[in-house]
């Protein structure tokens, strides 16, 4: 059985019934542990609470714009990363969440959609978003992309983790998580948000070598609007506020159709896959879609 699936069966037994009872993730993952045992690592049970919480049929809640879980009442709606970032108590106002944000409407904007991970803390395990390419098929006007019934193709995963401001060093060192936590998927980027673009020209050549893909946005982050003002625009005005930055493209994603590493190897990677795999079966992709791992 899938942890996933395993989760989806112990949660609510072990989950506080009530929203001001709620318990951290560290808490959660103890009392987890109590059925499970040790088999997974603290970054997989993690990356499953936030993407169970924003999943239609569970019972898995997560704290309107703050920390801790609980018991999901019947009929009561899951999050979405739209509420995660346009609800006033939990609009952030920190550098990374309004890169994040950027970056979540740069590649809304270009027709991907956008898997979010926690970015609280850096992490060499799984990417800081994934940018989904979908099979063959057409946006609709209410924002929702359909997929074509006869496509048989499968999706595929640009892995990006994105620096916010920063000198050289932080610059390489972002380079090289981008390239790890990218082996599992068929493209890596990483995305530069700040003024000191010329910081990252020494990258090019490592680029060239390993395939990451480099993009700078030259912008002072203090210029950016906030998270929450980002994400709650039409998408004509978020073209027209990205078409106004200074962006860069220092190199190109490499495709690889057989990425190295198996996503066994990168347990949490998974709940993206899982999330991408079942907006196939049922054929279309909401806006700002809800299955998300925003922690």
């Amino acid at each position: 059985m899938k942890l996933r699936d395993k989760l989806r069966t112990i949660l609510p037994d072990i989950l506080p019934q009530r929203p001001q009872d709620a318990i951290k993730g560290k808490e959660l993952i103890a009392r987890v542990r109590t059925v499970l045992g040790k088999e997974y690592s603290d970054g997989s049970l993690l990356s499953q609470f936030s993407a169970l919480a924003f999943e239609e049929g569970t019972r898995l809640a997560r704290v309107p714009g703050g920390q801790g879980y609980y018991l999901r009442r019947e009929g009561e709606a899951p999050g979405s990363l739209k509420n995660f970032f346009t609800e006033p108590e939990s609009a952030d106002d920190s550098p990374l969440h309004r890169a994040i944000a950027l970056a979540v409407r740069l590649y809304d904007t270009e027709g991907l959609s956008v898997f979010v991970f926690p970015v609280e803390e850096e992490s060499w395990s799984h990417p800081d978003l994934v940018a989904v390419h979908w099979p063959a098929g057409q946006w609709e006007t209410d924002g929702c992309y359909r997929m074509r019934k006869e496509s048989d193709q499968a999706p595929s995963f640009r892995a990006v983790c994105v620096c916010s401001e920063g000198d050289e060093e932080s610059h390489r060192r972002n380079f090289f998580r981008a390239l790890a936590c990218g082996q599992w998927a068929h493209e890596s980027e990483l995305l530069l948000v700040g003024d000191q673009e010329e910081d990252a020209e020494g990258l090019s050549r490592a680029a060239e070598q390993y395939g990451v893909g480099i993009r700078c946005i030259g912008t002072a982050n203090s210029l950016l609007p906030r998270a929450d003002i980002m994400l709650r625009m039409e998408m004509q005005e978020a073209r027209e506020n990205i078409s106004n930055l200074s962006c860069r493209v220092l190199a190109h994603p490499r495709f690889c159709s057989d990425p190295c590493q198996p996503t066994s190897e990168m347990p949490d990677v998974l709940p993206v896959q899982e999330w991408a795999h079942y907006c196939v079966q049922r054929g279309f992709v909401e806006a700002f879609e809800r299955r998300v791992a925003v922690g």
